[in-house]
């Protein structure tokens, strides 16, 4: 339980320093539910400071920009945190890559089933000074639909590179949340050998 009430407490220090960081609309919202559990867990009631953290955390996480955490290339990839990374960042001309990225602060949109996340992401590849050399002729869609708001999503996006010459270039992913039309970008610089 002491295990439990510290991680309460240390997500109501992360709520409140966000929300001091991000406006006081936020603010109330995400620490007055994190305060609320906090209280409960103390007073022993356990479940309901868990449904008051579970508010907390959907606030927090409806508040938070669209983010690509963990972007990296990778060899294959099954699930959310279950891939093979990619040995180093460099790759033979004309070779298949993999990109693997795990989205946050998306939204969901409300289905008979459940709640749908769905996603469309874009690859370009740019030179060392910025020049796009190619990109996806059409995004690649990606959902998935659950009975509950879940928060672990991965994307995995393959393509082939282009004959490029040997050098050093930058694979730039944009992903947009179709739930909040939010979108945002990750860069993976990478070369090709030579």
């Amino acid at each position: 339980m002491k295990d439990w009430a510290s991680r309460v407490s240390g997500i109501a220090v992360a709520a409140a320093l966000f929300c001091a960081a991000s406006g006081a609309a936020i603010a109330g919202d995400v620490a007055d539910k994190a305060g609320e559990a906090e209280t409960l867990l103390q007073a022993g009631k356990a479940a309901e400071a868990q449904s008051a953290l579970d508010g907390a955390v959907e606030a927090f996480w409806k508040a938070a920009p669209l983010t690509l955490k963990n972007a990296r290339f990778v060899v294959e990839a099954k699930g959310f945190g279950d891939y093979v990374p990619h040995e180093g960042t460099s790759f033979a001309p004309s070779s298949p890559v993999q990109v693997y990225v795990e989205p946050q602060g998306f939204g969901w949109t409300e289905v008979a089933d459940g709640y749908k996340i769905a996603f469309s992401a874009e690859i370009e590849i740019r030179n060392a000074g910025g020049q796009i050399l190619t990109k996806s002729s059409a995004p690649a869609l990606f959902e998935k639909i659950g009975r509950n708001k879940n928060r672990e999503f991965q994307i995995t996006v393959g393509a082939p590179l282009p004959a490029l010459k040997p050098g050093d270039y930058v694979l730039v992913l944009t992903v947009t949340d179709v739930a909040t039309g939010r979108s945002a970008p990750v860069e993976l610089p990478f070369s090709i050998a030579g």
